[in-house]
């Protein structure tokens, strides 16, 4: 080979040695631009893909809640059907925001007094009436809810009190007449109630139920000045145990529970056990 011809050879093969050295140039660090072109999402698109798979799902809650069967009118019915739809639904959110707010920990309270939420309250008692988790006593019949047959709510006359008084107004005895005139001549025990509010009691129990007591026997004694007879007249004593408004920061409120409540009971007047004894003579 000539000189020439090897001169020739060698710049061919440097530049095959430069074009290897070039294509490689290409994944080296001339390449990072290359590889840059495919790095990760940025921060802010996976953000955003979070907030819309959360709305998604809140839509998806949504339509789950609102595919129960619904309560359409039936053609040429009554009036009250589309009464009875409204009672339903409504009954139906209610229970919704029962469920979520127990859920999240936060339940209605059953005796609180705010009025946005009377009729959640409402709807817990239209659910939960007559029903307890604590067994009932045991007896003869499965569905027995008392030891002895009782009236409890049947209040025949509710007469206030004056804070730490005994006295009667006119107003009080009026009342009390006229709940006498139905009680007499019966055959029935009348249960005279007497309650005292918290203020009153001042946490001394036995100062409370003499200061009911008081009260309840001096409605028993108009009572019976009014025909009725005392052998039909229970007179008891409750403190403050029993009151109409349950727990209440308000003294107004609380006077409510300065009352003794005439209550006609379903118990029949025991048999004189000396009736008979002239006839067994």
């Amino acid at each position: 080979m000539s000189e020439h011809e090897k001169d020739k050879h060698g710049a061919e093969g440097g530049g095959s040695h430069g074009g290897g050295s070039h294509g490689g140039g290409g994944h080296g660090p001339g390449g990072g631009g290359h590889e840059e072109g495919h790095e990760g999402a940025p921060e802010w698109l996976i953000s955003f893909a979070d907030n819309v798979a959360l709305l998604m799902g809140f839509f998806v809650i949504l339509l789950a809640m609102n595919m129960g069967p619904k309560a359409t009118p039936v053609q040429g019915g009554e009036p009250d059907d589309k009464d009875n739809a409204t009672e339903a639904s409504a009954a139906r959110n209610a229970d919704i925001i029962l469920s979520i707010r127990e859920a999240f920990n936060n339940k209605v309270d059953p005796f609180g007094d705010d009025p946005s939420e009377a009729w959640l309250r409402k709807r817990l008692r239209e659910k939960y009436e007559g029903s307890t988790n604590q067994p009932g006593p045991q007896g003869d019949h499965p569905n027995l809810q008392a030891i002895r047959p009782t009236d409890y709510n049947r209040v025949t006359a509710r007469v206030p009190f004056d804070d730490g008084s005994v006295s009667l107004t006119a107003d009080a005895r009026e009342v009390i007449a006229s709940a006498a005139v139905g009680l007499r001549d019966h055959r029935w025990i009348v249960d005279v109630r007497g309650h005292v509010s918290p203020f009153e009691s001042m946490r001394n129990v036995r100062a409370a139920r003499q200061l009911a007591f008081d009260r309840a026997y001096a409605v028993a004694q108009v009572l019976v000045d009014n025909g009725v007879s005392w052998n039909n007249i229970r007179v008891s004593s409750l403190g403050e145990i029993d009151r109409v408004v349950p727990k209440t920061f308000d003294r107004e409120k609380d006077r409510a529970n300065q009352r003794v409540e005439i209550v006609q009971t379903d118990e029949p007047l025991p048999d004189d056990p000396y009736a008979h004894a002239t006839e067994d003579k």
